[in-house]
């Protein structure tokens, strides 16, 4: 079995998948990647996550995924908690 990451959606984009018994998304790979190329990997626009969580954590745009990792997406209507000003990808 190939090593993957799981990517869990919250909000609105869960509509960015036809169907909701799909979710979580895997996606396999054996060696990190940049954040960004995980997201146009998987078709997501930057634009619309407002925070992303790697294994129960905010992360920022520049961290890379591992194999095993757990990715939670979060879009702009999701409140946002002071402590993670730092992390914010999309700009209010």
């Amino acid at each position: 079995m190939k090593p993957e990451i799981q990517i869990h959606l919250f909000g609105s984009l869960r509509q960015m998948v036809e169907d909701p018994t799909d979710l979580p998304i895997r996606l396999g790979h054996d060696a990190p990647m940049p954040m960004d190329d995980v997201l146009s990997r998987c078709g997501f626009p930057p634009n619309r996550i407002q925070l992303v969580m790697v294994n129960h954590r905010a992360v920022s745009r520049d961290v890379k995924i591992h194999p095993g990792d757990r990715l939670a997406l979060f879009p702009g209507e999701y409140p946002f908690f002071p402590d993670w000003k730092d992390f914010r990808l999309a700009k209010p």
